[in-house]
C-alpha cells in the first residue's frame, strides 16, 4: 500500500507539473496580439520572397520601429521600384516615373499578407499548429481558420523569441497556399540606418491619385445577402462621377470586398455575369438594362458572387 501510494504521488506530481507547463503557454491569440506589438516597435531588416499571382518576387525590408515607424521595401527582382512609409504615408517609387503619395493609411505596413488580428470577430477559429523553422529561426505555426466558405484562412509562422512573423500564406478551404511570403534572412534588433530608409530616388514631387469623395448619405444600393460578419465600412464616389455610381466597401475586420455600381451606356451591351480569379483576388460582374455590378475583393468566389448578384436599390427605389 506504501508503494501504491508513493507512485500516485509521483505520478500526481508529473500531471501537475505538465499542466502547469501547458498553463504557462500563452494562447494562440495572445502569441498574435505580441506579434502586431512587435511589428510595430522592433526593429529589423532582412530579405523574403513572395509568391503571388503564379509569380515569385525577392524583396529586401528595413524597419525601424517606434513611436515614429518607418519602412523601406526594395524589390531585388524584376522591375525595379522601392515603397517607403513615414508612419502612415506611403510613397511608391518607380524609376522614370512621378512618385506615388498615400497618406493617412489605415493598414501601412509593408510586409505583406499580414493579417489584421485586432479585428478576428467569430467567423474565425485560432489555434496551434506545431513548431518549424524559417531564416534560421525557431517558429510557433498558427492557423487562422474560417468557420464557413465565405473567408480565406491563413497560416502565420511566428518567430519564438520576437513574435515577427516569419512566414505568412492565405490558404484555401484546403489548406493549400494561394499566397505567401517567407524570409530568407531576418536580422531581428538591427536598427536601419537613414540610408537603408531613404529612397534612392527624391520624392520631394511625389502626387496623390485623386481620392474617391466619402459619401455620407444613405447608400443608394445595398447588399440583400450579406454574408455573416461583414458589414459596410464606407461609401464613396469617384471624382467628378455621375451621382449614381457608387463604390461600398464592405468588411469583416480581416477580409474586405468592394462593390462598384454604375449606370450601363445605353450602347453598352447586355452581359452575362462573369467571375475571375487571380491569387487571393476574385472579382465578379453582371449588367442588366439599368445598372453595372461589378464585386471584387480578398475572398473566396462565392463571397463575391454572393454580393454581386444580391445588389438591390436601397429602400426598393
Amino acid at each position: 500500500m506504501r508503494k501504491l501510494c508513493a507512485r500516485s504521488i509521483v505520478l500526481f506530481s508529473i500531471t501537475l507539473l505538465a499542466s502547469t507547463a501547458k498553463a504557462q503557454e500563452a494562447a494562440p491569440q495572445e502569441f498574435l496580439t505580441r506579434m502586431s506589438a512587435a511589428l510595430r516597435s522592433l526593429d529589423f531588416q532582412g530579405s523574403f520572397i513572395y509568391q503571388h499571382d503564379g509569380r515569385v518576387d525577392a524583396l529586401r525590408i528595413f524597419h525601424l520601429g517606434g513611436e515614429h515607424e518607418r519602412e523601406r521595401l526594395v524589390s531585388l527582382t524584376g522591375e525595379r521600384g522601392e515603397i517607403v512609409r513615414d508612419n502612415d504615408a506611403i510613397t511608391c517609387v518607380q524609376p522614370g516615373s512621378v512618385p506615388t503619395l498615400f497618406a493617412n493609411r489605415a493598414d501601412p505596413r509593408l510586409l505583406p499578407l499580414v493579417p489584421n488580428v485586432h479585428a478576428l470577430g467569430a467567423q474565425y477559429s485560432v489555434a496551434m499548429s506545431g513548431e518549424d523553422r524559417v531564416a534560421g529561426y525557431g517558429a510557433r505555426v498558427i492557423d487562422i481558420s474560417p468557420r464557413d466558405p465565405y473567408r480565406y484562412g491563413y497560416r502565420v509562422w511566428l518567430d519564438r523569441d520576437s513574435h515577427l512573423p516569419l512566414r505568412s500564406a492565405v490558404v484555401d478551404a484546403a489548406r493549400r497556399p494561394l499566397e505567401q511570403f517567407m524570409f530568407v534572412a531576418l536580422d531581428v534588433g538591427e536598427r536601419p540606418t537613414d540610408a537603408d530608409l531613404m529612397p534612392a530616388e527624391t520624392i520631394a514631387a511625389a502626387a496623390a491619385p485623386a481620392d474617391e469623395v466619402r459619401v455620407n448619405s444613405k447608400p443608394l444600393w445595398n447588399v440583400a445577402q450579406m454574408p455573416a460578419g461583414f458589414r459596410l465600412v464606407r461609401t464613396q464616389r469617384p471624382p467628378d462621377a455621375p451621382a449614381q455610381n457608387e463604390h461600398l466597401v464592405y468588411s469583416d475586420g480581416v477580409a474586405s470586398v468592394s462593390i462598384y455600381v454604375e449606370p450601363r451606356a445605353e450602347s453598352a451591351p447586355v452581359s452575362a455575369e462573369s467571375t475571375s480569379v487571380r491569387g487571393v483576388l476574385s472579382m465578379y460582374s453582371r449588367s442588366d438594362g439599368r445598372v453595372r455590378v461589378t464585386a471584387l475583393g480578398d475572398v473566396p468566389p462565392i463571397t463575391v458572387q454572393t454580393m454581386g448578384r444580391s445588389v438591390e436599390p436601397n429602400g426598393g427605389r
